[in-house]
């Protein structure tokens, strides 16, 4: 389905546009890889020109308030294949696509390994449940956890 690099950024795009209302300043998609192949989460939202200080959100899996499959999911999938240096690389854990109501894009990746490491809990574990939400929220935000976050969990040198 997607052949290129080109591809993947504009069948993004035009998901992002088309699920869009008329009336918009700045749309942000940030994408978590949960799982390669299997599950992302997504968060997507936009300003209103008549209101650049709020976000307000959508769905790139809406249309008209009706269930649509965008793909986008499998855009990103391709999109991390293809940036694989080889079988065991992981290029990237979190994207962000931001465009404009100009047509203007940018396209940012990163890997965090605070969010490498929550995927690897077990759900079923202490260790998981323990976890405060404040804490999970952060990590899967696009900024992750302040650098002077204590992180117990990496390895102490």
């Amino acid at each position: 389905m997607f052949d290129t690099i080109d591809d993947i950024y504009n069948h993004i795009g035009q998901a992002m546009f088309d699920a869009l209302p008329n009336e918009w300043d700045i749309a942000t998609l940030t994408l978590l890889m949960d799982k390669v192949d299997v599950s992302v989460t997504m968060f997507q939202k936009y300003l209103d020109k008549s209101d650049s200080k709020s976000y307000q959100y959508f769905s790139v899996n809406k249309r008209n308030g009706v269930a649509y499959e965008s793909k986008v999911s499998d855009a990103f999938y391709a999109l991390f294949h293809i940036m694989k240096k080889n079988e065991n690389d992981v290029p990237w854990n979190k994207a962000r696509f931001e465009m404009t109501s100009e047509g203007d894009f940018s396209i940012d990746f990163k890997y965090d390994e605070d969010f490498a490491w929550y995927k690897s809990l077990d759900i079923e574990s202490q260790e998981y449940n323990d976890l405060d939400i404040d804490v999970i929220n952060q990590i899967k935000s696009w900024e992750g956890l302040p650098e002077s976050y204590p992180r117990y969990w990496a390895k102490r040198y």
